[in-house]
């Protein structure tokens, strides 16, 4: 009897630990778009670099007379 009731307790846990596995499809479908991010990026990496340009000349020593 007792071993019984343990074998049909672990089928009922077996049977729930499983059926989300099956019964729940992700629910959100995802999309990647390469090349927005990679032109988001760049923009970013031009800005960037164009700032660090500015900063570089700012920081040139003036020759002086």
């Amino acid at each position: 009897m007792k071993t019984k009731v343990v074998v049909l307790g672990l089928l009922a846990l077996t049977a729930l630990a499983f059926q989300g596995c099956v019964a729940f499809p992700p629910l959100i479908q995802v999309e990647h778009k390469e090349s927005a991010s990679n032109q988001e990026v760049l923009k970013r990496l031009d800005a960037i670099d164009s700032r660090l340009n500015q900063l570089e000349q700012k920081e040139q020593p003036k020759p002086s007379p």
